[in-house]
This record gives C-alpha cells, structure tokens and sequence, in this order.
C-alpha cells in the first residue's frame, strides 16, 4: 500500500491527532495536515470499502517526507502474531548467518506466505510497526511505539531510548562517519532529530560496506535494529552492529 496515510491532524499546531478509521463521511472534504511538522501536505480523506479501510491521501508533500515516499506491503495474516518475540527476533539479526547477504539491498515486500512462522527480518518488523494506525496499537501485546522510534512514536521517548530498539533514522549532517573510531552517526527521529545515534563497529570489513552503503544511498532512510544504551553525551545513544542484518534501507518511492 502505497502514499495512504493512517493518521493526519485536524490542526496545523498537529495537537489534535484524527485515525482514518476513525474519521467520519462528512469529514471528507476536509483538509488535515501530513505527520511531519515539518511537511505542509494537504490530507485528504479517503473512504473505501468502509470506514476500516479509509486512509488520508497528501499533495504537495515534501520530496523526502517519510509519508509519502514510504511504502508498506505487510499483510498481517501471513504470520504468527503470538509467536513474535520482539526482544529475541532484535537479537537474531545480531547473529551472523547466510541470511545476511543481501540484508543492504532495497526490499519493499515481506517474505511470502508463513502462517506458522513469526516475524523475522528486520523488514517484515519495520512494516508491521508502520503498518498499524497508530504507535498505541499492539502487536502481540506490545506497543508498536515500544519496538519502532519513528516522528510517530516520540512521544513515548522523551527521556531517551535504550534496550532494544528499531530507529527510523538518516545520516547525520555534515560528517556521518569517524573513520579512526569505526563509527556511523545517524539522527532520529527524521523530523524532530532529536536524538544522535552512533553505531559502532568491531568488524573493519563490515563498517566500511555499511558506510559505503549509506553514503551511495544519502538521501534514504536508513532502519537500524540495535541494542541502545545511553552515551556521556546528551541525546545521544550507542549499539553495536555485528551484522548486516540489523539494517536496511527504505527506498523512497516518488511514483505518486
């Protein structure tokens, strides 16, 4: 599902938060306001199929607002909601195996049908979480706000993020990497860039193919599963990256 919006705001201040599914018929020819703050998109109301399938559709966003350019094509009955362990499905792609790799290639689909399986790679989660109308929803009794740091979920983090985390980030301007100390730094959330995020590496090898990545992919969005613990510095947390598995990128998608 391409460019359909969940959720939009009534007011331009963005303090009175409206669901699709929620929203009423009358309200169609309304205008709402993007996510993002920082983007002035016109959101307009789609009713289809009935209220649970409405969706607010934008124009004049911005060319890297996530809102537009993101895409998500999670189907929630493919998998096994009451097996999915966030904590140890995160500590999986720590793990190195056969699977990484092709971890840092674009993938805008989830694995296809696994009834009896439960989410694994970091895609089939960063959908699922964006995939829900709101960062209150749960999956398998967690909030999806409690598993994704996006513009959408920071609230729930105003004191920082730690433990196991997936963080919906982009290279930190102007210098993302310090070579001497194998690091990447990225900001998130997107919008807010409230918080630095380094990553730290002890594989030479393996730092110098994700910085690689990023930098041919700057202007991107970058997904990072880590384990996330408070640095000397203010707003600024650390993980360690053993794998290629605990990253990948969202192609932005400009077909609209």
């Amino acid at each position: 599902m391409k460019h359909m919006v969940k959720y939009a705001y009534k007011d331009k201040a963005r303090t009175v938060k409206v669901l699709a599914r929620e929203a009423l018929k009358e309200d169609k020819g309304r205008r709402f306001y993007c996510p993002n703050h920082l983007c002035d998109a016109e959101m307009k109301i789609v009713i289809k199929e009935g209220v649970s399938a409405s969706f607010f559709r934008g124009q004049g966003h911005l060319d890297d607002c996530v809102h537009y350019t993101r895409s998500n094509s999670f189907k929630p009955g493919i998998f096994n909601e009451q097996a999915f362990d966030f904590n140890n499905a995160l500590m999986s792609l720590t793990q190195k195996g056969r699977s990484q790799s092709n971890q840092l290639i674009p993938n805008n689909h989830s694995s296809g049908p696994a009834v009896d399986k439960p989410l694994r790679t970091i895609r089939q989660i960063y959908d699922m979480c964006t995939w829900h109308d709101d960062c209150s929803d749960t999956y398998n009794g967690i909030m999806v706000g409690h598993m994704l740091l996006n513009d959408e979920s920071a609230i729930m983090y105003t004191s920082g993020v730690e433990g196991w985390r997936l963080i919906e980030a982009k290279r930190k301007l102007p210098q993302f990497y310090v070579p001497k100390k194998m690091e990447i730094h990225l900001i998130a959330p997107i919008a807010q860039k409230k918080y630095t995020f380094i990553l730290k590496f002890a594989d030479a090898k393996l730092y110098r193919e994700i910085k690689d990545w990023i930098y041919a992919n700057m202007n991107y969005i970058f997904v990072v599963a880590g384990d996330w613990v408070s640095s000397n510095l203010p707003n600024v947390f650390t993980a360690h990256i053993s794998a290629k598995k605990q990253m990948t990128m969202i192609k932005q998608d400009r077909s609209k």
